[in-house]
């Protein structure tokens, strides 16, 4: 996460139920220093509820206006 902010992606947290990563697309430097990050990591879905919190908790939030929103799960998981 703090990679991915470092080179200059947008990634929220979407309430308390998901996150985006947003691929600035007109940039295609910081697009491709994005993928890499992503790439290195590998697959982060066993840190999906971590990610979502601390993105919270950094203030990298869209909230939501429902307080009763089921969580959502990574498409590997469901």
């Amino acid at each position: 996460m703090d990679k991915l902010i470092e080179v200059g992606c947008e990634i929220r947290a979407i309430g308390a139920v998901g996150y985006t990563v947003v691929d600035p697309l007109d940039d295609e430097e910081v697009s491709a220093r994005v993928h890499a990050v992503l790439e290195d990591f590998g697959p982060r879905d066993h840190l999906f509820g971590d990610i979502i919190a601390s993105l919270n908790t950094l203030g990298r939030v869209v909230p939501l206006e429902t307080h009763d929103a089921i969580p959502l799960q990574p498409p590997s998981l469901q």
